[in-house]
């Protein structure tokens, strides 16, 4: 996938959502959007782009076309990585260069994110899910709580944090199949006229 010029940078992606407007950073709203799309194939752009900006509703919104491009092209990035025959998903956080605090706050973020994405897409309960995808969503539950407040990280928080992130990545694709597998037919309710 290309990406676009204004889609590369963490910090200069949180900035145009606060000059939208937005209630939420960039880690949680693509958190948000991948959850979503983990359970449907298309989204209401206005039920989300209402959350994001934190408005009651449709009437409630006040987005210029800058605004409209901007959450377009995220909406279009995360539904391009998941379609990605070669896994090129990747949860959009802060470069290694920040600090690991800053890090795992927007891993945090996102999961948190995720989870509600999954919530708004219609997945009311965890017990709904298959047994793998509930055990990763109980875990990304467990790593929105999560807190880091190390001044200098260790090379083994590193490790840990590079694991847990590719843990992330990786569960969300399965937690996208596994739904994606639930909502198809199978061959015995077909009907053939």
């Amino acid at each position: 996938m290309t990406e676009n010029n204004e889609l590369t940078q963490y910090d200069e992606l949180n900035e145009a959502l606060r000059r939208v407007g937005a209630s939420a950073d960039i880690a949680e709203c693509h958190g948000l959007l991948s959850g979503l799309l983990c359970v449907k194939e298309t989204v209401d752009s206005a039920a989300w782009i209402s959350h994001i900006l934190g408005a009651e509703s449709d009437e409630d919104l006040e987005l210029n076309e800058d605004g409209r491009a901007l959450l377009s092209a995220l909406l279009g990035r995360v539904l391009d990585q998941l379609n990605d025959l070669d896994y090129g998903f990747h949860p959009l956080l802060p470069d290694d260069e920040e600090p690991l605090a800053k890090r795992a706050a927007a891993l945090a973020e996102w999961c948190q994110g995720f989870v509600l994405g999954l919530s708004m897409g219609g997945v009311a309960a965890l017990g709904q899910l298959p047994e793998a995808s509930d055990e990763i969503v109980k875990d990304m539950a467990e790593i929105a709580q999560m807190h880091a407040d190390a001044e200098e990280a260790s090379n083994e928080d590193e490790v840990a944090y590079t694991e847990i992130v590719e843990y992330v990545r990786m569960g969300v694709l399965l937690v996208r199949e596994e739904l994606r597998t639930i909502s198809k037919p199978h061959p015995d309710d077909v009907v053939v006229h």
